[in-house]
């Protein structure tokens, strides 16, 4: 049998470019935090929900086109973002541990990481939250929309209506999708209230 401590060598030189190379990947500067590629976020040391989120706890997947799935993430939730490019963020939310997916849909009309800042921000907003109505805050509460709401309460409750079908949030009539081919719609009367909820 051959032993010229060749095998022996080859050995020694692995495992020493193995450490080599361990070393030098705990001491690289690491990228940026998946955050900084969402619009306001950039070096947010935390995050919290905006408004309330209705995901597909099934599926854990919500959508840009704000889908009102069966699942709520209650606003002023704090929130981890895991992962963002221009067609996919990752989202964990801190108190259940449970992390989303978070894709582009058609009806946002408008860009991914845009559409995300509106539900994800710096703060949560509890000044809002405190001044609204009893009604108001027992919607915001449930994840729905009740007859006399006000616009702002309407949006903590269930987020924003989709651009594609609500192009201004002056318009007296807003469109939200439960899914791909059901929707509801929210009339309000000239003082910003709504008036009508029609499935």
């Amino acid at each position: 049998m051959r032993t010229d401590g060749w095998s022996g060598s080859t050995t020694r030189v692995t495992v020493l470019v193995a450490i080599v190379l361990s070393a030098a990947c705990k001491h690289a500067p690491a990228g940026p935090p998946p955050q900084d590629a969402i619009p306001g976020l950039a070096g947010a040391p935390k995050l919290y929900t905006l408004t309330n989120l209705h995901p597909d706890d099934d599926r854990v997947t919500m959508y840009s086109g704000n889908f009102q799935q069966p699942g709520l993430i209650p606003v002023c939730s704090e929130v981890i973002v895991t992962y963002a490019d221009e067609s996919y963020v990752g989202v964990k939310v801190v108190s259940t541990q449970m992390e989303y997916g978070y894709y582009e849909h058609a009806v946002a009309a408008e860009p991914l990481l845009v559409n995300f800042a509106r539900y994800v921000g710096r703060g949560c907003p509890q000044a809002e939250i405190d001044a609204l109505t009893p009604l108001e805050k027992e919607g915001v509460r449930l994840g729905a929309v009740k007859k006399g709401m006000r616009k702002q309460a309407v949006i903590l409750a269930v987020g924003y209506p989709p651009l594609r079908d609500t192009a201004s949030l002056d318009l007296p009539v807003w469109r939200y999708w439960i899914s791909r081919t059901r929707y509801f719609t929210v009339t309000f009367d000239s003082s910003g209230v709504v008036q009508e909820i029609k499935f």
